[in-house]
């Protein structure tokens, strides 16, 4: 046994391991506080600033980590490795050219390096995609791969790369193949929740990762996850419900009542899809996070869930009417009772994506830092493509109804099928302001984001005036709806109740109801028939000219005179 002198442990080095192996057990924050000490003593170390710089990207903080990176390869500019987190740090940032050109240095320095091999994979396979550029990805991922088949992080990032590239059962095999390697690998983890196309499978696989590591990132990607699934029936209750309005406008005469079963029946398909799918996500996130959404005893929350509730028993009773109402009179009153429920159920979509912000919030998922800003800047982007989506769709539907408008069996249904288009769209558009006041807010606090160009700026001015408008549009657009509203009695009350008369052939059956109402439909009918004979253009009848021959003059004889004897007398 050697006697002679041990060397002394390299401090730094015990930082560093530390470090490590708290990311390992999902503590990223606590290493970040441990280096940030042992900066204080050795400030100009690399390896410690190396490590800062790699926490800050494993926080997702990269404008922070691609600054303190920069540093350390302005002091190091031969260590392959700060090449390749600065790269990464600038392809967070919007960087692409730099972040190509710093994991090309790492290469030259280093070319059997496989963390860049797949880092070069990664930068290439961003944005647009050129033929030249996904087959020299392709090649870089088996170098990295032959190089470290069975390394769990060359297998993430190789499977992040044909994730990119749309190839989804590669990039599943890949992750597979990592967690046979290791299982309890919290990014493989992710990626394959991830990569599940059946929202069930995914909801339970995140579920299981958050109770290994309740920090994780997945615990926001199930927030939004649950979110979407209770606003989706919502959402979707509003649109049934809009859409019975319309059927009434279109459909509610005679000739077309057979349409209304065939209609019924898809809108409670919609319905029985929409609560299916969010089963499938709800049943796998447990039942007190549930509850504490939707019952957090505030009154936002309380408007939110009464909303839903609403909703949903107008967006079940809404096909039911449509196959039983026939009576005039009847029809106006559901019309009323619709427009009262897609009141409160925009209401409570509105109360519902204000509830769920304040959760985000004080769930620690949108703090005052480049992450909470980079998430609202993700929220506000999907939140506005689908409302452009639904604007698009309503806008085709209004046009096509204007375009038949002097058709409409019921035109006093159509003010309920506007007021429904509004409810629709309008919580889109005030979940835009709220995330846009929740942005000014995270930068008030003290979150830096990435420096933005004046072109930049002036798309969000452009954008601000557009959100703007469209708000004021459709505002107004629901108080006229609502104006129009069939509250009181009108002209079509006196049509009696709509029946089919067997027979009929698909015409106009002959007029029912009582005995006034068949008076009154019998001289309204004839008035407009009388109508449609005065408005007929006088026929043309054309003249023909016949040809009368010659008949020839015929000559009578003289004849002579017979003298006639008289009779014998007595």
């Amino acid at each position: 046994m050697s006697t002679g002198p041990q060397p002394a442990p390299d401090p730094v080095a015990g930082h560093v391991t530390r470090a490590e192996m708290l990311v390992d057990v999902g503590r990223p924050e606590r290493a970040l506080d441990g280096i940030r000490a042992a900066l204080t003593e050795h400030p100009d170390d690399p390896r410690l600033q190396l490590t800062h710089g790699w926490l800050h990207l494993r926080l997702q903080h990269p404008t922070e980590a691609r600054r303190i990176l920069e540093q350390v390869v302005a002091g190091s500019p031969d260590a392959p490795q700060a090449h390749v987190l600065l790269s990464v740090a600038r392809q967070s940032c919007g960087l692409p050219a730099e972040a190509r050109a710093a994991v090309e240095r790492a290469l030259e320095l280093r070319p059997d390096d496989a963390a860049a091999l797949v880092q070069h994979a990664d930068v290439l396979t961003s944005g647009r995609l050129r033929d030249q550029d996904v087959e020299l990805a392709k090649g870089q991922v088996a170098r990295a791969l032959g190089l470290e088949p069975e390394n769990p992080s060359r297998l993430l990032g190789a499977a992040a790369v044909y994730a990119q590239l749309g190839e989804i059962p590669a990039a599943r095999g890949l992750v597979r193949q990592g967690l046979a390697v290791a299982p309890q690998h919290e990014g493989l983890l992710h990626a394959d929740a991830q990569l599940v196309s059946d929202a069930g499978r995914q909801s339970r696989a995140l579920v299981g990762l958050l109770a290994q590591n309740p920090e994780h990132e997945a615990g926001y990607v199930l927030f939004l996850r649950l979110w979407q699934r209770l606003l989706a029936p919502l959402s979707t209750a509003i649109a049934v419900v809009t859409a019975a309005a319309l059927l009434l406008a279109w459909t509610m005469r005679n000739s077309m009542l057979g349409f209304l079963s065939i209609w019924a029946a898809v809108l409670a398909v919609m319905l029985v899809v929409s609560a299916l799918r969010s089963w499938s996500v709800l049943r796998h996130v447990p039942r007190t996070f549930v509850r504490r959404s939707l019952l957090d005893g505030t009154w936002t929350g309380r408007l939110g869930t009464t909303g839903l509730v609403v909703a949903g028993a107008a967006a079940v009773l809404a096909p039911v009417a449509l196959l039983v109402v026939r009576d005039a009179v009847a029809v106006r009153c559901s019309l009323v009772v619709l427009a009262l429920a897609l009141l409160v159920a925009g209401t409570g979509c509105a109360m519902l994506q204000r509830t769920m912000l304040r959760h985000a919030r004080d769930s620690g998922y949108l703090t005052p830092s480049e992450l909470g800003l980079a998430r609202t800047a993700a929220l506000s982007g999907s939140c506005r493509a689908a409302t452009t989506r639904r604007t698009v769709l309503v806008a085709v539907v209004a046009l096509i109804s204007a375009a038949t408008a002097v058709e409409a069996a019921r035109p006093d249904a159509l003010p309920v099928a506007a007021l429904g288009a509004v409810v629709w769209l309008l919580p889109g558009l005030l979940l835009l302001w709220q995330l846009r006041a929740l942005g000014a807010a995270l930068r008030r606090e003290g979150a830096e984001p990435a420096a933005t160009e004046d072109a930049g700026r002036a798309r969000r001015a452009v954008g601000l005036v557009v959100l703007f408008v469209t708000t004021v549009a459709l505002g107004a657009g629901g108080l006229v709806a609502v104006a129009h509203v069939p509250v009181l009695p009108n002209e079509h009350d006196a049509d009696g109740r709509y029946v089919t008369t067997p027979g009929s052939g698909g015409s106009e059956p002959a007029c029912s109801g009582s005995r006034y109402t068949r008076i009154s439909c019998v001289l309204r009918e004839n008035r407009e028939r009388m109508e449609e004979w005065e408005e007929r253009e006088p026929v043309d009848i054309p003249t023909f000219d016949v040809e009368v021959p010659e008949i020839p003059e015929i000559v009578v004889p003289d004849l002579p005179e017979l003298d006639v004897p008289d009779g014998p007398t007595n």
